[in-house]
């Protein structure tokens, strides 16, 4: 009977070889199958798929050694590196949640990239940078603050306010000692995790305004079109963008909450809670809004078609004569 771990091992695994493949093949139609006339949304997707490509080859090598099976806290060296000192488990599971907290980074990033090439049509804005150095030191202090503070030594002036501290007998390492929290108090472990979904969630909103707003765009285009074919390709585009605003919500937003509902009953949580829970952290990779392009039809559907077609420059084109809405363009 395999254990959690196997199971651990085999989950993230597949979710990441799927994500790799999946970023292969973008690679693949952007560099073979690209038509259209906007180099600078070409650009910017080959350069979010090598860093997508980066971030799941190196979640693919990281995860095998972090084995949660009692929640990510808790270090359990029985990966490559079975029998490192507990320190290196920690630093494991830091370079895995960096990887994790950088890619929630980058979702907003990309979309207000696109919203500013594709609608505004600037390339520079001084707050643009600002909101990237901004939310980059917001999540590096998160991370910092959980290196510290989430994997430190236990201290004895700690003991007393109630530490989990779990024996690990039935694995490989019997008698070694796992500290779950290290000498972080339950309202700092709660107050962390609340942090980290306060960021996802703001990542979200960033998310859903700047697919507002191409969307819109999309729509007005659309609508003023004598092309049928540029209609429903605006129309197809428009349930992508929907689709994927909708996906990073779903794995972003539920791991934080169920590490926030764990740390506030302070239960153990259990084998089937956790391999959820790695399933969820996993798919923050898979469900990346580059890799939906295999996985919702609509959004692969429009994508290939802008690849291939170079309908979108046409159709920008066929409406140079309209008299456009300030801060959005038709020529690329």
């Amino acid at each position: 009977m395999p254990g959690i771990h196997e199971v651990h091992h085999v989950m993230e695994g597949t979710v990441n070889t799927l994500s790799i493949l999946f970023n292969v093949y973008l690679l693949y139609l952007i560099k073979y199958h690209s038509a259209f006339g906007v180099k600078l949304y070409q650009y910017l997707l080959t350069i979010d798929a090598l860093l997508d490509l980066a971030l799941s080859i190196s979640a693919f090598i990281a995860q095998p050694v972090v084995l949660n099976a009692d929640g990510y806290s808790t270090l359990i060296s029985n990966g490559f590196f079975a029998g490192r000192s507990a320190s290196f488990d920690s630093f494991a599971v830091m370079v895995y949640l960096t990887i994790v907290h950088t890619n929630i980074i980058w979702i907003p990033v990309q979309f207000i990239y696109r919203y500013l090439f594709l609608c505004k049509a600037n390339t520079k804005s001084k707050r643009f940078t600002i909101f990237v150095i901004t939310i980059a030191v917001a999540q590096s202090a998160i991370t910092i603050f959980i290196t510290f503070c989430a994997f430190g030594e236990v201290r004895e002036e700690f003991q007393p306010i109630g530490h989990h501290v779990l024996e690990l007998n039935s694995w490989p390492n019997p008698g070694r000692i796992y500290v779950l929290g290290g000498h972080l108090t339950e309202w700092q472990l709660i107050g962390c995790l609340i942090s980290w979904n306060i960021t996802c969630s703001g990542s979200i909103v960033i998310v859903a305004w700047c697919e507002k707003k191409i969307a819109n765009s999309f729509n007005w285009l659309g609508q003023h079109s004598t092309n049928s074919g540029t209609q429903k390709m605006h129309k197809e585009f428009q349930r992508a963008l929907l689709a994927m605003a909708i996906s990073p919500l779903v794995s972003s937003t539920i791991p934080a909450l169920c590490f926030i509902t764990v740390a506030a009953l302070k239960l153990r949580p259990g084998a089937i809670p956790s391999a959820l829970v790695s399933l969820c952290l996993s798919s923050v990779t898979l469900f990346n809004p580059l890799t939906t392009i295999i996985c919702f039809r609509s959004y692969r559907q429009a994508t290939i078609r802008l690849l291939t077609c170079g309908q979108f420059g046409k159709s920008q084109r066929n409406v140079v004569h309209i008299t456009i809405p300030s801060g959005i363009t038709t020529n690329n």
